[in-house]
């Protein structure tokens, strides 16, 4: 009788459980073709003029104007190298630091350290709109306004918190035994972060690198503060005065391109699509290599 009971409740509950589910995909399905809509949009004007968007802005893009991709990478080409640039330079000093940081915090002990991390966690929980202004102070004080090393030198600054704090995590789930090892064979502490630490962190570090490159790559507050020359504008700041005169045979309009400018969007996106093609393997496992301890 009891078996017989809880055959029918299982009974009862599948349909149930099967609806929800169903319910649930089809919900996130929805949402996915939402999220695709102004991708598509973006990539279906890139490919038309001014004049078709504007008499017709659901109508599709035939013939195609290819021009438009060759106009936004002649204008952008330099705005994005610069952009690259200034990641890479940040990139590598955040994870150059914040190794050297996170190592000292997991496997050294010295005084003060407890109070430190205590500080690291707490600056966290600070929102970077309140630092534009004491950065921006700073900045003038030391001269490094008006410049791409200038903007590294405060994107590396900020980063590290959040590095040092998932670096610190990663060390202390790896097993102590493969440091002793190493100090019992004569390593010192940075044969042993440039032998041990370093290898064992590579998934963690490419994900801090995929995090901090989104972050620096989009941010248009902090270099419109800091950047005044055009010939150094970064490629948030060139999109947000990217304003081509759309024209004719007959002569130019009063309104901006926007199969141009949407163009420029759809360029500047290319290498934040390579990224997530090439890294999101990596990003993934980053994310979940600290998550059981060793």
């Amino acid at each position: 009788m009891v078996g017989s009971s809880s055959q029918n409740s299982g009974r009862r509950r599948g349909p149930k459980v099967a609806t929800r589910t169903l319910i649930s995909y089809l919900t996130l399905f929805v949402l996915l073709l939402l999220s695709f809509v102004p991708i598509f949009m973006m990539i279906s004007m890139s490919f038309r003029d001014s004049l078709s968007i504007y008499g017709d802005f659901w109508g599709m893009p035939w013939p195609p104007k290819w021009g438009n991709y060759t106009f936004a990478l002649t204008d952008l080409f330099v705005p994005i190298l610069r952009t690259m640039y200034l990641c890479i330079i940040s990139i590598a000093g955040i994870i150059l630091f914040a190794t050297l940081s996170g190592y000292a915090f997991a496997r050294l002990a010295f005084l003060g350290r407890r109070l430190l991390f205590f500080l690291v966690i707490t600056m966290m929980t600070i929102p970077g709109m309140m630092l534009l202004t004491p950065n921006f102070i700073l900045a003038d004080f030391l001269h490094m306004k008006n410049s791409l090393e200038g903007l590294a030198f405060f994107y590396i600054g900020s980063g590290q918190l959040f590095a040092i704090f998932l670096l610190s995590a990663f060390f202390q789930s790896q097993p102590e035994e493969m440091f002793e090892a190493a100090r019992i064979e004569g390593a010192s502490e940075f044969r042993c972060v440039r032998s041990i630490a370093i290898p064992l962190a590579v998934p963690i570090l490419i994900t801090i690198g995929i995090m901090n490159f989104l972050s620096i790559y989009n941010d248009l507050v902090w270099p419109t503060l800091i950047i005044s020359s055009p010939g150094l504008q970064t490629i948030s700041m060139a999109l947000a005065n990217y304003a081509p005169s759309a024209g004719n045979a007959i002569g130019q309009m009063s309104r901006p391109d926007l199969g141009i400018i949407t163009s420029g969007y759809a360029v500047a996106s290319i290498p934040l699509l390579l990224l997530y093609t090439f890294g999101m393997k990596y990003f993934i496992e980053g994310l979940t290599s600290g998550a059981v301890k060793s």
